[in-house]
Order: structure tokens, then sequence, then C-alpha cells
């Protein structure tokens, strides 16, 4: 049996799917040429983040070829030219400052939220369009304004905070909540958010521990949180000491829920923690266990290439890079600031692996809460609930 492109697109729109589907998607195009498109990425590869800018790393590279494969950007192929910031934002800056001095088209990165920062300041000096991979949205959400060419590829605390909330009263029933986070930038505004959204969902934060981020005991903080009564204690870093924390409180044996933010999300987490991580909760975009279509073309592609599932940030990595490729495609080679934001402003709703984004004037993240997911540690391997 045959079936015609417009019988296709048919059953596609029956699902809802043609409409979250980027157009250089849908149809395999002739092999793109000419003089490549360059998108410079910066990312955090070594260091102690290298579990996050790794995947991301290597998911940029899948979406190069996946994005070339369906013709490229209007017939010319993309080149994602990828740089190690090392976590360190002074790092970040200059290289966006060198990536900018080359002309490239835009830039995805940071994998922080203290690069990303160091980053827009050079992006939005230059009018360059950026697209970062951290929840933070006061990075564009400012006190000065919105940020005209800075976008956010994950989604935002707030939800984040909101989901989590709603798990711990609902599900864990859960009556007194420590927050535990780390001293840097993601945890301090983790923390923030989480209290401010405590008091909308009715729920009791009853201790606010930080620690520093490259802490090598946090056994005072977690005695404090003890002593608080907390029935439930929040996590909110990407750093190794998540899983620090983890095997601490088994130690110290705290009969407590244990809730991370997604930045604990990584297989370096699960090999730290080993078995003191099972039963650990966190939220998680990319959902493994039930995969819409959208998301099983990515663990796919990622399986394929590497011989192993992908976590929450290579699936932020691939959503930036497609983004970017549909508009650099829309803006058809006007490939300035105000163009491609421009571009991306337009968009119709884009079905990712990490959710749907759908930006706006005022909403530079675009994604909803439905688009987050809970996970949980079991046999140390993430599975979605």
């Amino acid at each position: 049996m045959s079936f015609s492109l417009n019988s296709c697109r048919i059953a596609l729109a029956a699902l809802g799917v043609l409409a979250l589907v980027p157009s250089f998607a849908r149809v395999a195009s002739a092999a793109p040429k000419g003089e490549p498109v360059v998108v410079g990425a910066i990312l955090s590869m070594t260091g102690p983040y290298a579990p996050l800018g790794e995947p991301e790393s290597r998911s940029l590279k899948i979406a190069e070829a996946d994005i070339n494969a369906h013709g490229g950007i209007g017939g010319r192929p993309l080149q994602i030219t990828i740089e190690d910031d090392e976590g360190k934002a002074d790092t970040a800056a200059q290289l966006a400052t060198s990536l900018i001095g080359k002309h490239v088209a835009m830039i995805i990165g940071g994998s922080l939220t203290p690069t990303s920062a160091a980053i827009a300041r050079v992006t939005n000096e230059a009018k360059v369009l950026q697209i970062f991979m951290t929840p933070t949205q006061q990075l564009w959400n400012t006190k000065a304004g919105i940020l005209k060419y800075l976008f956010e590829a994950t989604p935002r605390n707030e939800l984040e905070a909101a989901k989590l909330l709603n798990y711990a009263k609902t599900t864990l029933k859960a009556k007194k909540i420590a927050v535990m986070h780390d001293d840097a930038p993601y945890g301090t505004q983790g923390a923030l958010v989480v209290a401010a959204e405590a008091k909308n969902a009715d729920v009791t934060i009853v201790d606010d521990e930080p620690f520093p981020i490259n802490a090598s005991d946090v056994t005072a903080q977690l005695g404090k949180v003890k002593a608080s009564g907390a029935d439930t204690v929040f996590i909110w870093t990407a750093s190794p000491v998540a899983p620090l924390a983890v095997r601490q409180i088994r130690q110290l044996g705290m009969n407590i829920n244990v809730v991370g933010s997604t930045g604990i999300v990584s297989d370096n987490f699960l090999r730290i923690a080993g078995k003191d991580g099972e039963g650990v909760l966190a939220d998680m975009d990319l959902n493994v266990t039930h995969p819409n279509a959208p998301q099983r073309k990515f663990l796919t592609a990622y399986r394929a290439a590497y011989n192993t599932r992908p976590n929450n940030f290579a699936s932020f990595a691939w959503d930036a890079a497609h983004l970017a490729a549909l508009a650099l495609t829309e803006a058809k080679g006007k490939y300035d600031g105000d163009s491609l934001a421009a571009a991306l402003l337009r968009m119709k709703p884009y079905g990712g692996s990490t959710g749907t984004y759908k930006y706006t004037d005022t909403d530079h993240n675009g994604m909803r809460a439905d688009d987050i997911h809970m996970a949980v540690d079991r046999h140390q391997v993430w599975f979605t609930l």
C-alpha cells in the first residue's frame, strides 16, 4: 500500500502533530550546499559542570546532522561551532566576543546561569540573538525590561517550583518543606522562587539552607534541616553537591522525602549517589518513559549516535539547535538579531523534545507547566512518572 504526501499530512494533522513539526523536519531534502550558516555555541564541557555541557555538546552535533539531512538553512548547510567555557563566566564572555567577531549568526549557550548571563551581556550589546539553556527567566525578564535578543530553551524556575510543590503537597502529603540550595545564581534564585510559589500553594517552608557550590560536606546544613522538623527537603542545584547531600541524608538516618530540581537529573548524580539515590524525586522535561513523537525521534537519534540514553540537558540543546534553525530559516537570509528575534516571535508552537515552545513579546520562555514531568531514581536509572 502506498501513501501520498498529502495523505501523510492529513494523518499527522489528525494526530495534532503537524503544526508542531518544523518544516525542515517533515520531508528529507536535497543535501545543502554552499557557504555554511555558522552558529556559535558556548557550553561548560569541562570542569565541575561537564555533566551538563558534555551531553549538550553531543546533542548539538546530532542536531546539526539532523537539520542538514533535511535541507539545512534554506539550502545552505548549518555549522555549529562549539566552544568550552569550563563553567567560568569570564571565559564565556570572552568566547562570546570572539564568536561575534567571527560573524556567527547567533549564539547558543550557556549551560549555567552565570555563564548565560555573561554571554547575554555581550550578545545584548552587539544585538546578536542568543538561546540559553538554564531556567532563570530573570536573565531576559529584567528589572529594566525584556532583553529583545535573549530566549530560553528550558522551562523557567517558576513553572518548575510550582510543579514540585504541587507534587509534594498532593502526592507526598508534605506539611513542612526545607530547601537546600547552592550559593550561585541558579540555587539562590531557585530558592527565592520556591518561597514565593509556596505561598501560592499554601505550603510551609520551614528552613532555607544555602551551601557553597563546591562543598564537600553539608552535614551542618542537614542538621538544621533535621532540627526544623521538615518532612521533605528540596535540593536546588546543578552541582555535584546534590548526590553528596543525598548520601549524607542516608548516613544520618533522616526519614525525609528528597526532591531535587531538574539540575540533579544526570548520570553523574546516579553514579555518585549510587544506591543511596533510590527513590529520590526530581522534575524532568524529557519524558523518557512515555515519550511523544518528537521525544522518540530525539531519544532514537541520541542512542544511535552514542549508545546511551540522553538526559534533560541533552534535550535542551537539541531543542535550542532546532529553534535556531527555525529562526534562521524563517528569517530568509537576514541574520541580524532583530530579524531573528522577530522570526522566533512569529513561530507557530514548536513541539520539541523538552516541550512545546511558543514565544511572545512578553514571554521569551514560551513553555507551560504541562511540559514538566516528575521523575524518580529507580535502581540508578531515571524514570518518568
